[in-house]
């Protein structure tokens, strides 16, 4: 009895914290590779990261019942997936395969931070995280975009790279893009990628009107 207690009050603190784990999971994959690098002169593994970033997102697609199943297929085929991508990562096949199924799995945890999002009446310092999260992941998913693309057509942003040496600067632009930054030492040079960088440039200030839209009547209901 102690035993099944205590499975579900660490189950009920992940569906509790499920936003601060996944956004943890998006920092390590942020910094953890500066400080490795830093500290032993060696960055780790994209697919490793990417793994672990993985793993955090499946507290998130727990809560969706009616997807739960679907869900954790996916991920675990991702998981698998990246064992092998890190073994034959020079394959263009491999790596257009990798960069869409990542789309398409980042792309569900991005719907259920949504319907999260929405659908609580109270703002709680969990929501406010996985507010923020939403964003950091919409920049994600265009870094999936980009790196797709430059595997199919190189010399998107102004440089020709491939997968395995381009992420870094393919991370870095799609950032600078969403937030409207543009410092330009990075830019789209093919008609594709400009009109990429466009919507992604639109999507970010869309994602900041709806999540603060959403707020306010979460306020305004309290209050009534």
């Amino acid at each position: 009895m102690k035993y099944f207690k205590t499975s579900d009050k660490i189950h009920n603190w992940v569906m509790f914290y499920r936003h601060p784990i996944f956004f943890a999971g998006l920092l390590f994959f942020f910094i953890f590779p500066e400080i490795i690098d830093a500290v032993f002169g060696d960055r780790p593994r994209f697919p490793l990261l990417i793994t672990i970033l993985i793993l955090s997102g499946m507290p998130i697609i727990h809560a969706t019942k009616k997807t739960r199943i679907l869900n954790y297929g996916t991920a675990g085929f991702l998981v698998l997936f990246m064992i092998l991508w890190s073994s034959f990562n020079e394959s263009k096949l491999m790596n257009l395969t990798a960069l869409g199924v990542l789309f398409i799995y980042f792309s569900i945890i991005s719907y259920n931070l949504y319907l999260d999002i929405r659908q609580p009446r109270m703002v709680t310092s969990s929501l406010l995280v996985g507010a923020f999260t939403g964003y950091f992941l919409l920049g994600v998913l265009y870094f999936f975009i980009f790196s797709f693309i430059d595997v199919v057509q190189p010399e998107t942003i102004n440089v020709n790279m491939q997968v395995a040496d381009g992420l870094q600067e393919m991370f870095y632009f799609s950032f600078i893009t969403l937030t409207t930054i543009g410092y330009g030492d990075f830019s789209p040079q093919t008609v594709l990628g400009q009109k990429i960088a466009i919507l992604e440039g639109l999507t970010g200030q869309f994602y900041i009107a709806i999540v603060m839209a959403i707020f306010v009547g979460k306020f305004m209901a309290k209050r009534d």
